[in-house]
């Protein structure tokens, strides 16, 4: 039931509250009755509440006065007033049954437009989050920031139970917070050095040119004041206009805590990300002068108890002269799954190989020339940790064998489609803690994931593999070399016959166990070959098929 909207019944008058609850405690609808105006504002601010039943006497205000009230704890809730009555008075005005049926057929409208405004809020914020990801691809110091900043904010906005409008409101002003750096010079924004007074006054400007991008934007919700402030510093030393206090309002408040975390353990053109120990420690120290105190102790709370969606985090190393795999990698995965990191030089990509040990890492073969490439993949190796899984992208089948058995390879050019099911299977695979030998699995139904596409992805990963596909009591196997298929069976059958026969599953299970061999050979043809016969195969089948319906389909007739 949590999320239900419900009726709240304020009166007075025992006998009519008693008869209003008998009249609606129906269907799916959560009642709330009382006769205290406390107790009545009190289940209003904690209960998702759609319609009130007031009476038309309320001590201390008169009707309009609780009206406003309640508009103001509930933006939107309906507070209809009911004249006095008791159930089969014959002085009733109005009809009972249609009246329960206006209340219910109101509940049941509102309850339909709450969901699409719901669904409306969520593309919004979806659309917002997607296309700041393809705004900021380029730039390597503030990618997911938005994200992370937006997230950690809503959860310190809910902890501290305030209303869902504005519950909603803050994750995305935090999103959009910083749209106003695009009219900020792009070398400014990487500068390495201390920016002077001069440099950091279009830097100051940006809450301002955030909301003159978005001013002919109508947001579901109310982002202005939350956006423009969020520099602001509570004790008054911040910018734009220099507020301070309750002066600010609570959703910049909160963003300001959030975003001077992140960009304190983000790594910035002038100084490298500090430790979060340390960063937390900043906070606290500047609870009272730069930030709010209530939002610090909140905000302590939940980094304090959120540890494991931070260490289930993966992270990648891309190493590449261009941008073009990272910017192809960060659209094509989550915030929530993996952080990217980007290194345009090989002193670079140890340091942050040393710095962040990330767990998968990418590098482009033909950053440099094929010795020094080697050598420095050898650095990389020491400076990583023994689990470390490595991808090199390579131009041709030629550079394999300079390396050793446990590096993946994908080949140019590049598919972004097969780019992330590599990485997935590379960063998310399952691993049988049993196995002493290095066995790397993935496991998944043939339904989702046909084998064309797992031989594909093998085959342009140059994987030497073992592939178990069941279906039923039925159950055949592949062994790859290199990309390449070498032996096969399927019940009774083997070789080419064998895998023709696998190709025509529809349904089952497969299990990839990397770095399996054999030393029986009955699949001579080349890869590709083999699934372009196959194709050929399974069309033949078809074409018959559909003769023998056509056939059956004229005798019918």
């Amino acid at each position: 039931m949590t999320g239900t909207k419900g009726i709240l019944i304020f009166n007075k008058n025992e006998k009519e509250r008693q008869s209003l609850a008998r009249l609606f405690r129906t269907g799916d609808n959560r009642l709330f009755a009382t006769d205290d105006a406390l107790e009545a504002l009190h289940i209003l601010q904690k209960e998702q509440i759609a319609v009130i039943l007031s009476g038309m006497e309320i001590a201390g205000m008169d009707r309009k006065d609780f009206k406003d009230l309640v508009e103001k704890i509930r933006p939107g809730v309906s507070t209809i007033f009911t004249s006095p009555f008791v159930e089969n008075d014959s002085q009733l005005s109005l009809n009972i049954e249609e009246f329960s049926k206006l209340i219910n057929d109101y509940l049941k409208n509102e309850g339909v437009l709450h969901r699409e405004l719901s669904e409306v809020k969520q593309y919004s914020y979806a659309i917002a989050d997607r296309l700041l990801q393809i705004f900021a691809v380029n730039d390597k110091y503030f990618f997911n920031n938005d994200h992370l900043v937006a997230e950690l904010s809503g959860k310190i906005a809910q902890k501290m139970g305030l209303e869902d409008n504005l519950i909603e409101a803050i994750p995305m002003a935090a999103l959009l917070r910083d749209l106003g750096r695009v009219v900020i010079h792009q070398q400014i924004l990487e500068e390495s050095k201390r920016l002077d007074q001069f440099e950091l006054t279009p830097i100051k400007a940006h809450p301002i040119h955030t909301m003159q991008i978005l001013r002919q934007v109508r947001f579901p919700w109310n982002l202005d004041s939350i956006i423009s402030q969020h520099h602001e510093h509570y004790d008054g030393s911040g910018y734009p206009m220099g507020l301070k206090g309750r002066e600010i309002s609570i959703g910049s408040r909160i963003i300001a805590v959030v975003d001077a975390y992140y960009a304190m353990t983000t790594d910035r053109p002038y100084r490298k990300a500090i430790p979060k120990d340390k960063a937390i420690s900043e906070i606290k120290k500047n609870a009272g002068t730069q930030f709010d105190p209530e939002v610090v102790e909140v905000f302590l709370s939940i980094t304090g108890e959120e540890t494991t969606e931070a260490i289930a985090k993966k992270s990648i190393l891309i190493f590449e002269r261009s941008h073009n795999v990272a910017a192809m990698i960060k659209l094509s995965t989550t915030a929530e799954d993996v952080d990217v990191i980007h290194a345009t030089s090989s002193i670079e990509a140890i340091s942050r190989i040393r710095q962040r040990n990330p767990h998968l890492i990418i590098a482009d073969v033909e950053a440099l020339e094929p010795e020094t490439f080697l050598r420095f993949y050898k650095t990389a190796q020491q400076a990583a940790s023994p689990d470390r899984r490595f991808l090199l992208i390579i131009p041709d089948r030629s550079f394999v064998s300079r390396f050793d058995g446990t590096v993946d390879f994908i080949m140019k050019p590049l598919n972004i489609d097969q780019v992330t099911l590599k990485i997935r299977s590379l960063l998310f695979e399952e691993v049988t803690p049993a196995a002493q030998e290095e066995i790397r699995g993935l496991a998944g139904t043939i339904e989702d994931f046909n084998l064309v596409d797992i031989i594909q992805i093998l085959s342009l990963g140059l994987k030497t593999a073992k592939v178990e596909i069941t279906r039923g009591e039925e159950s055949g196997t592949l062994y790859l070399l290199r990309g390449k298929i070498v032996f096969a069976t399927a019940g009774k059958l083997k070789g080419p016959e064998a895998f023709f026969e696998l190709i025509r599953w529809k349904k089952g299970n497969f299990y990839i166990l990397h770095g399996q061999t054999t030393s029986e050979i009955n699949v001579t043809l080349d890869t590709m070959h083999l699934l372009m016969d196959a194709c050929t195969v399974m069309d033949e089948k078809n074409g018959i098929r559909a003769t023998q319906d056509q056939k059956v389909s004229r005798n019918i007739l």
